[in-house]
């Protein structure tokens, strides 16, 4: 299996409150990370932040979202292929 890195989905647990990680790895869209995000850890919306890892784990962009349906709006693009 080859390694092409992974998405880190940040949100706040409504009940609790407090701060948590979701990691997908099986992924290889940002909506297909949001999409198994949504199906794994349910029907709560929460303001989003999700991180897109490369395979070496360097941080390639990053996305902020108001909600599971939000649209995403790209904050950090530091992938040097996609400007080529």
């Amino acid at each position: 299996m080859l390694d092409e890195g992974c998405f880190k989905i940040l949100y706040r647990e409504p009940t609790l409150g407090g701060a948590r990680t979701f990691i997908s790895a099986s992924t290889a869209t940002l909506m297909d990370a949001v999409a198994e995000f949504n199906l794994i850890k349910g029907g709560f919306d929460t303001p989003l932040t999700v991180e897109r890892y490369g395979i070496e784990g360097n941080l390639t962009h990053r996305w902020n979202m108001d909600g599971r349906y939000g649209t995403p709006r790209c904050v950090v693009e530091t992938d040097r292929h996609s400007r080529r």
